[in-house]
């Protein structure tokens, strides 16, 4: 038996597979960028009682503080340990080892190009990176909040939302800058921004104006698509003449209006790209890494050690 493991900000998923399918999924919560040690706590959340295995496969967003102590503690219940991105399991789920980009979209973004060669755009961390994500468009939103809240601009529906779900904004920061859960809590701002930028197939509850679409939330949500979009383009790595398969993961982009300008934007700067659902998702991908026992494409990309 393997172990496939999926670990991101908002949660992390343990799958015990056999032969590189999911024989059963455990769930639990995600990993903080402010957790103090990565690594122990990539180990706290696994536990020990699994062995013994074959290859634990970890598809991680999380930047780890020392992998080698995380390899070496794994290898203790089983033969080969994997650590990698999840997006090469995003990938590897997406197209069963085949060409193609996935775009990975949930608290950040990432998305990982296969063919020719292999490529990464951005996934760079909410610091500097991420374009498009959930803590991209959570953290615009709370901008937007504040600047209505401060009347650097026209108080509206981010501002009154923001109150609604924070609480007292004056006393936001001290809340929120020392929580260890910070970037999650920003990125789960971005259901109310989409929400309140509003989208052909759904229609917000009526509340006076507050029934049409908000212009700033709108904006927000359309930057984040042609951002996403332009990652994708990015990422691509086969001939220019190519069809190039797009599958993306994550729940930010199930967002209707969202995944309508994703969709818009990408044709635009890839006429090339045919979108797809994704054959399987990041724990599926893990699994199937976790299975495989020649070379992969993803070898530059992946950790392995073994005993």
């Amino acid at each position: 038996m393997d172990l496939a493991i999926d670990g991101g900000q908002t949660g992390l998923r343990i799958g015990l597979a056999e032969s590189g399918r999911i024989r059963e999924i455990r769930e639990l919560p995600g990993l903080s960028y402010a957790e103090g040690s990565p690594a122990e706590a990539v180990l706290e959340r696994i536990g020990t009682g699994w062995g013994p295995l074959g290859t634990v496969c970890l598809g991680l967003t999380t930047i780890l503080d020392d992998p080698g102590k995380l390899a070496a503690r794994l290898l203790s219940m089983a033969r080969r340990v994997l650590i990698t991105t999840d997006v090469v399991t995003s990938h590897a789920g997406a197209f069963a080892g085949g060409d193609g980009v996935v775009l990975a979209a949930g608290t950040g973004a990432i998305a990982l190009g296969v063919g020719d060669g292999i490529r990464q755009v951005d996934g760079w961390g909410y610091l500097y990176g991420d374009a498009g994500s959930g803590f991209w468009i959570g953290r615009r939103g709370l901008d937007a909040a504040f600047r209505g809240f401060d009347g650097r601009a026209e108080p509206g529906p981010l501002t009154e939302r923001a109150q609604a779900v924070f609480g007292d904004l004056a006393s936001l920061p001290e809340r929120l800058y020392l929580a260890p859960d910070a970037v999650a809590r920003i990125a789960r701002f971005a259901v109310h921004v989409l929400e309140l930028a509003g989208d052909s197939g759904r229609v917000l509850e009526p509340a006076g104006d507050r029934s049409r679409p908000d212009p700033t939330a709108r904006a927000i949500a359309d930057e984040a698509a042609r951002e996403l979009a332009g990652t994708v383009a990015a990422a691509r790595c086969l001939a220019k003449e190519a069809a190039v398969p797009v599958a993306w993961t994550g729940r930010l982009l199930r967002d209707p209006g969202l995944r309508a300008g994703f969709e818009a934007e990408l044709a635009r700067l890839l006429p090339q790209a045919t979108l797809r659902p994704p054959a399987g998702d990041s724990l599926a991908g893990a699994a199937l890494l976790a299975a495989s026992t020649g070379p992969s494409r993803y070898e530059t990309m992946i950790r392995t050690a073994e005993r």
